[in-house]
């Protein structure tokens, strides 16, 4: 009977997803649902080794919501969503730095 072999530097499955969750979500207009996703990225590439070639594409996505989240969380208006107080541009770009994640992850995977 012979072991399976993992590979240690191979992207953990739950990161390709979760970063394939943001612009996803950001493109349908769930601004605020993406925060979850993004806070997992986040502590992710802390914690996670494996994520250690990534982490500048994962902290430009990061950082890209942290200031639309920001502005939403002391807003003046209580009944403004994320999603409106978003610009369309910032959330292309948002979207874009997640897609800039995803091919930096998928390049890592074939070494």
């Amino acid at each position: 009977m012979s072991a399976t072999t993992v590979s240690t530097s191979a992207i953990p499955h739950y990161a390709f997803w979760t970063a394939a969750a943001v612009p996803t979500l950001i493109l349908t207009g769930f601004g605020l649902v993406t925060t979850l996703p993004i806070a997992i990225l986040g502590i992710a590439a802390l914690r996670d080794p494996r994520l250690a070639p990534v982490r500048a594409w994962i902290g430009l996505t990061v950082g890209m919501l942290v200031g639309p989240f920001f502005t939403w969380l002391f807003r003046a208006d209580p009944s403004a969503s994320l999603t409106s107080l978003l610009h369309p541009a910032m959330a292309i770009a948002i979207a874009a730095g997640a897609g800039v994640t995803l091919i930096a992850m998928l390049r890592q995977n074939r070494g």
